[in-house]
């Protein structure tokens, strides 16, 4: 019977702080399904966050984010996939994040960067529409 009592308690506070915790993270970040992504030639990529960071956000990626992103891809080899990491920023002057991986290809000697944006829903949609406009300028 005291084993009975004791796994009720424990499985009582164990939900409590389930449910507390549960509570607490409902209104976190939630990542759309898809992603904004766009082929760049590496040297694009370094002004496209820029520009992100400069019109669309409020607050963007620092020059040392930027440089780690970009320092990341040169690594990179032929067809290679890497999550390069989750950014804080803050959008219509709220807090967010946004997940960048990004894939290698390489022809004969150029080197194209294929990089997906993962954000909330809607700064997806933003961050497409500026892909669009970059690939428009590029050709």
């Amino acid at each position: 019977m005291k084993f009975l009592i004791i796994s009720l308690i424990i499985l009582l506070v164990g939900g409590t702080i389930y449910i507390v915790n549960k509570k607490k993270n409902t209104n976190d970040y939630e990542e759309a399904p898809f992603a904004a992504g766009m082929n760049f030639d590496p040297e694009d990529v370094e002004p496209f966050l820029k520009h992100l960071s400069s019109t669309v956000l409020d607050s963007g990626f620092s020059q040392d984010e930027i440089n780690s992103i970009t320092s990341e891809i040169d690594t990179m080899k032929h067809n290679e996939v890497k999550e390069i990491g989750t950014f804080d920023v803050i959008y219509k002057g709220k807090a967010t994040k946004i997940r960048i991986e990004s894939e290698v290809h390489i022809e004969d000697v150029d080197k194209e960067v294929v990089l997906y944006m993962f954000s909330i829903q809607e700064l997806v949609d933003i961050i497409d529409e500026e892909m669009l406009k970059t690939e428009d300028e590029v050709e």
